[in-house]
C-alpha cells in the first residue's frame, strides 16, 4: 500500500484526488494539507511514501516546498500536479528534487501511473510534457554556440553571485578580462540580462549545492 500526502489549497480538489487514488490504486491517503507550512507539520507526524504537491500554494511555491521537503525527508518521493505546463516550472521542480510532474489536464490514469512510478523510485512526466521538454533540449543544443571552458567558468561564478572582482581574484585574471568573457559568453548564448543568466544557470544545474 502506497501512503500518499496531498498538498493542495482547494478542498474540493483534494477530495476528488483522494477518491480517485484510493478507489483505483493500491493507495491510501494518510493526510492532506492546504499550505506549505501545514505540509511540513503534517509530514512530521505521518509516515508517507509520496507527496503530491500543487505548484501554486498560498504561502510558497511547490518548487520551494519541494526543495525544503527533499532536504528534510530524503526518503519521500515528490510529485507535482499542476495547471502550469510552462517548461520552466517543470525544470524547476525536477531540479529541486522532484520525481515527477503531471498536468492537471492529464487523464486520471496518468496520475495513477505517475504515483506508482515515483513510488518505485522512477521519474515520471506525462507524455506531452516529456515530448516538449525533449524537443526544447534538442533545439537548444542545436542553436547554442558552445562556450570555452574559461567562458563557462566565468559565467558559472557570476551566476552564483560573485562580483567581477571576486571572479577575477578566484581565477587570477583581471576584472576587465572577466567583463570580456561575460560579454562574449552572454552573446554566444543569446542572453540579454542577469535574470536570463540565472534561468540558464538553473537549467544547467550550476546553482545546485
Amino acid at each position: 500500500m502506497i501512503r500518499v500526502v496531498l498538498v493542495e489549497d482547494h478542498g474540493l480538489v483534494r477530495s476528488g484526488l483522494r477518491h480517485l487514488l484510493e478507489a483505483r490504486g493500491p493507495i491510501r491517503v494518510v493526510g492532506e494539507a492546504g499550505t506549505g507550512k501545514e505540509a511540513l507539520a503534517l509530514l512530521e507526524e505521518v509516515e508517507a511514501d509520496v507527496a503530491i504537491l500543487d505548484i501554486s500554494l498560498p504561502d510558497c511555491t511547490g518548487i520551494e516546498l519541494c526543495h525544503t521537503l527533499r532536504g528534510r525527508f530524503p526518503g519521500l518521493e515528490l510529485l507535482a500536479l499542476s495547471m502550469h505546463e510552462d517548461l520552466e516550472y517543470v525544470r524547476g521542480f525536477l531540479q529541486a528534487g522532484g520525481q515527477g510532474y503531471v498536468s492537471k489536464a492529464a487523464v486520471d490514469q496518468e496520475l495513477l501511473d505517475a504515483v506508482l512510478a515515483v513510488a518505485r523510485g522512477e521519474r515520471y512526466l506525462n507524455p506531452s510534457l516529456a515530448m516538449r521538454l525533449a524537443l526544447e533540449m534538442v533545439r537548444e543544443e542545436e542553436d547554442e554556440e558552445p562556450l570555452s571552458p574559461r567562458e563557462e567558468e566565468v559565467l558559472r561564478l557570476l551566476a552564483q553571485g560573485l562580483s567581477h572582482k571576486e571572479v577575477a581574484e578566484a581565477l587570477a585574471i583581471s576584472e576587465k578580462t572577466v567583463a570580456t568573457y561575460r560579454e562574449r559568453s552572454m552573446e554566444k548564448l543569446g542572453l540579454k540580462s542577469r535574470s536570463e543568466l540565472l534561468r540558464y544557470a538553473v537549467k544547467r544545474g550550476w546553482l545546485r549545492g
